[in-house]
């Protein structure tokens, strides 16, 4: 029987791109042009702790190349190229922020470029042009919102104020929102940079629209350690259960004790999307349609679910959905990597944060693999270089995943499917979020 996630969510998992062969060396004296690309993206979390949209940033590598020669073509090559990235995003519903240089973008081949809706930071000054004056009036009627770093000059009809989380540390970006709300009280705050979920949710709390950062636990999970809940423990029993190779009818039999439990089985088993031709009307019939391995992918899928009393559990678990997708792609790759075992790996290494215990606790009740383990609680082991690699796209550390991306196709390859493996995520949220 074909997967049913395969169908429910677009079929095998695409192979990584192969990499393209050397070329040899351009005669020409100056070396060929890097090719355009935007870096990676990162979540920004909204103020009902979901992800809102997406912040797209620039490698840091062509920053520094922009900086150098911000009136050359590689520099409008890849501020278009970011600018394009973001449209996908747009189109979705969802908000994409660009940070970009006044210098750039009063650039007519940039300008024409920026999608309808964008929100775009800018660095730098406009400088007084009658071309900038003609763009600037044909974002305001295309929606697109801009703003500027706190300290920079504020361009013409600005919407929103940008603070990033730097040396100051968390009392400082959070005394900036404070200074921002008496300076600006009708501009929307935008919070970068923060270093973990915790702060994340303290900047929401205090007033930002928008912030972003590393949405992972950072030490306030530790610190604020809460008691795992008897619904995430019968979870965990049931994916036991399901490792340790139990009779069927005793799987359905504990599924069936648990209401909840079986009506949410009954919904997904019949849902439009897995496109049965005959309904199922019994836990047990629906554990059998499964099979185990769709089974234990459900559950470890409503694992992550359960941790649902923070504030940004919504945006953890989107987070947490693209993360097992991109190592399931990565995994498809690697014959000597089982793709649906990483697809868990990324799952599960990110329950300290949506459970807020530590990972060793949050795994002890669950019987898993020895690599699963070590790569999730000791960053050890044949499976970390590729949760390693994951974890390095979502912090935006590009240096420390292009060498791990090497055996995946290259940096640009492993990017393009985190974008495959966002989008997944993202349309797996809104089914989520659809009334029963």
């Amino acid at each position: 029987m074909s997967s049913l996630w395969s169908r429910l969510f677009g079929g095998k998992p695409a192979e990584p791109a192969a990499a393209a062969p050397p070329k040899p060396a351009a005669p020409a004296a100056a070396p060929p042009a890097a090719a355009p690309t935007f870096g990676a993206r990162r979540p920004l979390v909204g103020i009902h702790g979901e992800v809102a949209g997406f912040e797209f940033r620039l490698s840091p590598s062509t920053q520094r190349r922009m900086q150098a020669s911000a009136d050359g073509p590689a520099a409008a090559a890849h501020a278009i190229a970011l600018l394009a990235a973001m449209r996908s995003t747009l189109e979705s519903g969802r908000i994409a922020l660009g940070e970009l240089p006044a210098s750039l973008l009063g650039r007519t081949a940039v300008a024409e470029q920026v999608p309808d809706g964008a929100w775009i930071a800018v660095r730098g000054a406009f400088e007084p042009e009658d071309s900038l004056a003609g763009a600037l009036t044909s974002w305001r009627t295309r929606g697109v919102k801009l703003g500027a770093a706190e300290g920079e000059p504020t361009p013409p009809g600005a919407s929103f104020v940008l603070l990033h989380a730097g040396e100051a540390g968390l009392d400082g970006v959070l005394a900036a929102l404070d200074r921002c709300a008496q300076a600006h009280p009708l501009l929307a705050r935008v919070v970068l940079d923060l270093p973990g979920v915790e702060a994340i949710e303290q900047a929401i709390e205090r007033g930002a629209s928008l912030a972003a950062g590393r949405v992972e636990a950072g030490a306030g999970a530790l610190a604020q350690r809460r008691v795992v809940q008897p619904a995430t423990q019968r979870l965990c029993q049931l994916l036991n259960g399901v490792v340790a190779d139990r009779d069927t009818a005793q799987i359905g039999a504990a599924l069936r004790a648990d209401l909840v439990l079986s009506y949410r089985l009954l919904r997904f088993v019949n849902s439009p999307a897995v496109g049965l031709a005959q309904p199922v009307e019994s836990v047990e019939q629906a554990v059998m349609v499964l099979g185990r391995a769709e089974l234990y992918r459900w559950l470890s899928v409503l694992l992550t679910a359960s941790g649902s009393g923070r504030k940004a559990s919504r945006a953890l678990q989107e987070v947490a959905m693209a993360r097992a997708r991109l190592l399931e792609l990565l995994a498809a790759g690697r014959a000597e990597t089982p793709p649906a075992a990483l697809f868990t790996v990324g799952l599960l290494s990110m329950l300290d944060a949506l459970l807020q215990v530590p990972l060793a606790e949050a795994l002890a009740p669950l019987q898993i693999a020895d690599p699963a383990r070590q790569a999730i609680v000791d960053h050890a082991g044949p499976w970390w270089p590729l949760l390693q690699l994951a974890i390095a796209i979502e912090r935006h550390d590009l240096a420390e995943a292009e060498p791990l991306a090497a055996a995946h196709g290259g940096l640009d390859a492993v990017l393009a499917q985190a974008e495959q493996a966002w989008a997944w995520s993202a349309e797996l949220s809104r089914s989520q979020a659809a009334p029963a």
